[in-house]
C-alpha cells in the first residue's frame, strides 16, 4: 500500500495531524487526528457543519465526524467536485456523487476512505486493535475452526490477527453493500488465505447473495498493519469476472 503516496495539505488548527493519498484506478486516502487538539469552532472555520442529530454528541464523535467529511472533502475535490459535503442515505449509508464508488472508515485517531470511478465495489476499513481477551471472548462469532487456525498460523499476536480477520469482513461488507442491501453475518465469509508478507489476503463467500455473488466467490484485498490499527481495502468488479475459490483445509 505504499506506492504513489503523496501528501494532502492540511487545514488549520494542528487537529488533523497528517494526511495522504494513494493514487491509482482507486484512491486511498488517509488522515490521523488529534482528539486533545479539536474544537467545535472547526466545523464553522472549514464549513463543515454538524447535522442536528451530532450537536449534542461526544466529543470524540464529533471530531471522528469532522475528519472524515475533511477527508471526503479533499478527496473529492482530486475528482473535480469542489466543496463537497458527504450526507447520508436513509439506511445511514453514505450518499456519493454520480458515478462515484467510495467506502469511509474511522477509528480512535484515524480516516480512511477509499474511492473510485471504475464499475468496482471497494470497502474499506480502519480498525484499533482488539484487546487479547476480546479477541479470544468473540473468536466464536467472528471465525470458523478453520480460520482460527490458519489465523494462529500467521506471525502475527492472536489479537492482531483476528482484527485482521473482523476489518477484512467488515471491508467485504462494505464493498458489496451497495449491490445488495443485504446484511451479512460473520459466518456468511470465510477467510482463505493472508500473507503478512506482501499484505494480501482472499476471502469467499459461503452465502449466495445473488447470481454475481453466489457461495464460493472469491475477494481479493489488502491490508496494512500498525502496531495498534489494521488498515484492510477490498476491491471486486460490479459484475463477471467471478473466480472460484479454493478452500483449503
Amino acid at each position: 500500500m505504499n506506492s504513489q503516496i503523496v501528501s494532502l495539505p492540511l487545514p488549520e488548527g494542528g487537529f488533523i495531524r497528517s494526511a495522504s493519498l494513494r493514487r491509482g484506478d482507486v484512491l486511498l486516502a488517509q488522515a490521523r487526528f488529534d482528539l486533545t487538539l479539536y474544537d467545535d469552532s472547526f466545523s464553522a472555520r472549514w464549513h463543515l457543519p454538524f447535522p442536528p442529530s451530532l450537536r449534542q454528541a461526544v466529543k470524540k464523535r464529533r471530531a471522528e465526524y469532522l475528519a472524515s467529511r475533511w477527508l471526503a472533502r479533499k478527496v473529492m475535490g482530486q475528482l473535480g467536485t469542489a466543496d463537497f459535503m458527504l450526507q447520508n442515505h436513509s439506511d445511514r449509508s453514505p450518499r456519493w456523487p454520480p458515478g462515484v464508488q467510495a467506502s469511509l472508515s474511522h477509528t480512535d485517531g484515524a480516516v480512511a476512505l477509499a474511492v473510485t470511478q471504475q464499475p468496482l465495489c471497494i470497502g474499506v476499513d480502519i480498525e484499533s486493535v482488539m484487546s487479547l481477551r476480546t479477541a479470544e471472548e468473540t473468536a466464536a462469532l467472528l471465525m470458523n475452526d478453520q480460520e482460527e487456525i490458519r489465523l494462529r498460523a500467521l506471525p502475527l499476536p492472536f489479537s492482531q490477527a483476528a482484527t485482521l480477520l473482523f476489518s477484512l469482513k467488515e471491508s467485504l461488507y462494505k464493498a458489496l453493500w451497495p449491490q445488495l442491501h443485504q446484511p451479512m453475518d460473520f459466518p456468511q465469509a470465510c477467510l482463505l488465505e493472508a500473507d503478512v508478507a506482501t499484505g494480501k489476503a482472499a476471502l469467499a463467500l459461503n452465502h449466495t447473495f445473488s447470481p454475481a455473488f453466489a457461495a464460493g466467490t472469491r475477494l481479493e484485498a489488502e491490508f496494512e498493519l500498525e502496531a495498534d490499527r489494521i488498515l484492510t481495502l477490498l476491491i471486486h468488479p460490479m459484475a463477471g469476472n467471478k473466480k472460484p475459490a479454493e478452500q483449503k483445509g
